[in-house]
């Protein structure tokens, strides 16, 4: 647990992109500019999320002034440099988008500049999976960590944006109710995926050829792992369950959702970190 600013910048930043995503593709398909009005309304949700989590890391650096220092690593391309210059892409390009929204300004290019930030979203999910994807620590080079990168993003981002929509349900009429049950489908398509792929992740760890059981490092890791997967699954579940069968809009029941699967990714990130086993 000695990386808490780092689990909390990754989880964060990679809610935010999948917050993002989600709103943005009901902005993009959506040609109603009332609607439209709604949704822009929920997007500073993503700069929060995302302010939040760079906050997060530079708590973590040690002389957070030399932050600037990380253009130079551009050069070498450094997978450090590439994530933090992609999150300000992504950040600014999000920004951006909203300005030219409240300011009305070049109206044509709008949908394009949310493109570019939907494209410089999943570029972000990318680069943090790359900064861990490394030769030296057999426990986080492989498939699996991109998994879980990614799943973090969905697994919060989906009950996120339907608790955002319940908020403004009666701002969005019948398109709330609609948008829920459809993210409640894509829900169950991602719980199916994390109910399969967490459990193989796991097994994957239980049979690495290490010197120290991954599974067992620290005393906490059973506890850890059992919290995390009850929390997801409980939560993606009651979210899923409740939407799919017509209550789509009680904002609590989304609320405890998000806020349950957000702390199952903490747990899960907290166990990563601490699967820190370089090849000795």
């Amino acid at each position: 647990m000695h990386e808490l600013s780092l689990v909390l910048f990754t989880v964060l930043a990679q809610s935010a992109v999948g917050l993002f995503m989600v709103l943005a593709c009901l902005l993009m398909f959506n040609k109603d500019s009332r609607r439209q009005q709604v949704l822009n309304r929920l997007l500073p949700a993503v700069l929060i999320l995302l302010g939040i989590s760079a906050v997060a890391a530079i708590t973590h650096l040690g002389q957070p002034l030399r932050a600037v220092n990380v253009i130079f690593g551009l050069q070498h391309l450094s997978p450090l440099s590439i994530e933090i210059i992609t999150t300000s892409l992504f950040g600014g390009a999000a920004f951006t988008y909203l300005l030219m929204v409240h300011f009305g300004l070049l109206k044509p290019l709008q949908k394009l500049v949310l493109a570019s930030a939907m494209a410089l979203g999943l570029a972000l999910l990318w680069a943090i999976a790359n900064v861990y994807t490394l030769d030296t620590v057999p426990t986080w080079n492989s498939g699996w960590t991109t998994f879980q990168f990614v799943m973090t993003a969905f697994v919060v981002g989906i009950p996120a944006a339907a608790l955002l929509l319940r908020m403004q349900a009666g701002n969005l009429g019948g398109f709330q109710k609609n948008a829920d049950r459809a993210l409640a489908t894509v829900g169950f398509i991602v719980l199916g995926l994390v109910m399969v792929g967490y459990p193989l992740y796991l097994f994957w760890l239980g049979q690495m050829d290490l010197a120290l059981n991954p599974l067992a490092l620290l005393d906490y890791h059973g506890g850890l792992i059992l919290a995390r997967l009850a929390l997801l699954y409980a939560g993606l579940g009651i979210w899923v369950i409740g939407a799919t069968r017509g209550n789509n809009t009680a904002t609590g029941l989304a609320a405890v959702s998000t806020v349950m699967v957000l702390i199952a990714e903490l747990c899960g990130r907290i166990f990563f970190y601490d699967l820190q086993m370089p090849i000795m």
